[in-house]
């Protein structure tokens, strides 16, 4: 069995949890349905060392395969596109029970498997 190596380009949070990433993304899943009129553009990646996953809510989420990149500007995203990326992900942290989180900013997460 060999080893899968990715990289993930998102805009998001670090959630810090206390369950294992696959049993919170199930939970989360479930719960960012019932939260779709106010948060459409949340999702979740789990992603992190072989078998120690990190827990994230992300908007924007890409994976950059090995020779490509991801290229940015301030322009890239509009202020008020991100200023709403942002009230979407602390309601969605909020909403979930999240206390443990970082600021919402660009996030790059490598991830093997």
């Amino acid at each position: 069995m060999g080893m899968h190596h990715s990289t993930y380009f998102a805009y998001g949070l670090h959630v810090t949890i206390d369950a294992h990433p696959w049993e919170e993304a199930e939970r989360v899943e479930a719960e960012l349905a019932r939260l779709n009129d106010r948060c459409p553009d949340v999702h979740h990646l789990a992603a992190g060392d072989y078998d120690n996953d990190q827990f994230f809510l992300v908007t924007r989420c890409t994976e950059v395969t090995p020779g490509q990149f991801e290229h940015i500007t301030a322009t890239t995203v509009p202020a008020e596109r991100q200023a709403d990326w942002n009230r979407q992900l602390g309601e969605a942290a909020e909403a979930l029970g999240y206390s443990r989180i970082t600021e919402p900013g660009w996030l790059v997460v490598p991830d093997l498997g």
